[in-house]
């Protein structure tokens, strides 16, 4: 395939040269690769007479993306930063956490107080600021939402440098309670889940979990596994996987084990973070690289590996599926990957596409410095100001912390057409139209609706279509 190109003129400049030059082949495969906005604009250089069409699927995708208006799509897709972000005046800081929340839209921050010895802990939804639900010395290390009005932490106290006053706390409007402390809680990780929450320890790789009111742990262990603090929970909110060394675990909420593997050698070397995507499980190791894991005929099965695309070890692993990207973070710098394939990839336009690598065979494929933080159950992004091009005109925006709605319809221009497909279409379709009475979430314009309307019609035939 093509690779996909960031930028919004760039794309119809290399089709038109395509175009003139009767390259047909490399002009679809070109369009398949774009964002639907960018596609069109391509597909404009497209001469249908002239084009030797591979299937069916790939001949109606075309003479859709030919009778929209490239000015309108192309003009919807420099929108789509303002259209579905919340901007908040605070920097968020590569040492505060995020936490987000499996039932709701809505996510936990970590961010500094008044002063430099204080620190607060806010929820946010798509509309900004929800609850401030703490503010004093604590430091926070790792969080999650259950809801808009309750965050479940881990935070430590200042004790002279003596790290032993450790504590998960449930935050709740005016109120605080103490679930659990001891520092056998040390760098240990809160996790939402759809039935509560999961503990995973450090020290003594014990899980503990709240699931219905319930009580719940898992020694680890028992497994072979000698932490328990790496880990995922899918986007149900139904499965974990555990990871250690080259062993993988996957439980349900309530930590009853469904799967375990062991590897004797990974390409990648131990695993060093773990991620769930929308079908499969995702591994980057110590020694750099990614590998891919399906859960078949009851089995976790290794598919393959993204060994050659990793220039660094990576510590945390971010997918965003209506974005058909993993971001990978090794050290506060982010690359980006497709998340079906795990290829390098560019990120959407309105992600700064900073600082390439002299080794990258595509040099328009680089890394963004910043953090950024997503979950396969999260239903926002969140990530520091400075990843956002319209930030580098505006030294306020570029210290600020960016709250992305994943579940705004038109985060559908943001996918590679190649990428569509019918869940993306069943995601959208509500919004074109919503049920009477039940209000409108998210306003359409009437161009926004034509677009995102030809964008569902190409999501039936894009999973055809091969450019081939």
């Amino acid at each position: 395939m093509f690779p996909r190109i960031g930028g919004g003129s760039e794309p119809a400049s290399l089709a038109r040269k395509m175009a003139r030059q009767g390259d047909w082949r490399s002009l679809w495969w070109l369009i398949l690769s774009q964002p639907l906005p960018q596609a069109v604009g391509a597909a404009a250089h497209l001469n249908l007479r002239k084009w030797n069409s591979p299937s069916e699927a790939d001949t109606r995708l075309a003479e859709l993306l030919t009778g929209i208006n490239p000015k309108e799509a192309i003009r919807l897709g420099t929108q789509l930063f303002d259209r579905t972000t919340q901007i908040l005046p605070t920097s968020l800081g590569f040492a505060n956490p995020v936490g987000f929340s499996v039932r709701h839209p809505v996510v936990a921050l970590g961010t500094r107080g008044r002063d430099t010895h204080t620190s607060r802990v806010v929820t946010v939804d798509r509309t900004g600021v929800r609850s401030i639900l703490y503010e004093g010395p604590a430091q926070h290390w790792s969080l999650c939402a259950l809801d808009s009005e309750t965050v479940i932490a881990r935070r430590e106290f200042d004790s002279g440098g003596y790290r032993g006053d450790t504590e998960i706390v449930e935050y709740t409007p005016g109120r605080e309670v103490v679930l659990a402390n001891g520092s056998g809680l040390l760098d240990a990780v809160v996790e939402p889940t759809a039935t509560g929450f999961v503990v995973g320890t450090k020290l003594n790789a014990f899980a503990f979990a709240l699931a219905d009111g319930q009580q719940e742990q898992l020694n680890l262990r028992e497994f072979g596994l000698r932490r328990a603090d790496l880990f995922a929970v899918d986007a149900t909110g139904t499965r974990i996987v555990f990871a250690d060394g080259t062993r993988l675990l996957v439980t349900d909420s309530r930590l009853q084990p469904l799967h375990d593997i062991a590897v004797e050698r990974l390409q990648h070397g131990d695993i060093n973070a773990v991620t769930f995507t929308e079908d499969s499980i995702v591994t980057a190791g110590y020694d750099k690289g990614l590998h891919r894991w399906q859960i078949i005929g009851g089995r976790i099965r290794g598919l393959h590996s993204g060994l050659r695309s990793s220039p660094r070890t990576f510590f945390r692993l971010s997918p965003v599926a209506p974005w058909n990207l993993l971001v990978a973070e090794g050290g506060n710098v982010n690359y980006h990957y497709d998340i079906g394939t795990l290829d390098r990839c560019p990120a959407p336009d309105f992600l700064v596409q900073a600082c390439p690598d002299d080794n990258d065979d595509d040099l328009r494929v680089g890394r963004a410095i910043g953090k950024f933080a997503s979950a396969p159950y999260g239903r926002l992004a969140v990530y520091e100001g400075g990843l956002a091009t319209r930030t580098r005109d505006s030294a306020s925006d570029f210290y600020s912390t960016v709250v992305q709605d994943l579940e705004h319809p038109l985060n559908l221009l943001t996918k590679p057409v190649s990428a569509l497909n019918a869940a993306d279409a069943e995601r959208v379709r509500p919004h074109l139209t919503p049920s009477p009475g039940a209000g409108d979430a998210y306003p359409l314009t009437a161009t926004e609706r034509a677009v995102l309307e030809a964008a569902v019609r190409a999501c039936e035939w894009a999973p055809q279509a091969n450019g081939r």
